[in-house]
């Protein structure tokens, strides 16, 4: 269950490296962060949602969301990126800033 201070540190650092994502936290429990982000080949906007139940956060690594959509085959049936799962994911180190990386890459790898 992620505790208030981390919280905290995770909205300190998205707005030191990604001051263009706003924070939020839904009715039903989830805690996250959405932005946008230009494609580096098309200038395309893609709006980005990394996002978690805070019951299940850090343990559970956030979702990540991008629309529109490009690249099909890398989709979950949830509509959740998957490379997510590319990496192990390490609750003491990692953040939602790091899913927002692995979407700049992702972006980087795909925008056409």
């Amino acid at each position: 269950m992620m505790q208030e201070s981390r919280w905290t540190a995770e909205i300190t650092i998205m707005n030191k490296y990604f001051p263009q994502f706003a924070a939020f936290k839904t009715n039903n429990g989830s805690v996250g962060f959405f932005g946008q982000v230009r494609g580096p080949r098309t200038g395309r906007e893609y709006t980005l949602i990394v996002k978690v139940s805070a019951q299940r956060y850090p343990e559970m690594e956030p979702a990540l969301y991008i629309q529109p959509r490009i690249a099909p085959r890398y989709w979950q049936p949830n509509g959740s990126l998957s490379i997510c799962h590319a990496r192990p994911w390490a609750p003491s180190r990692n953040t939602f800033a790091n899913c927002v990386l692995d979407a700049i890459q992702f972006l980087e790898d795909f925008d056409q």
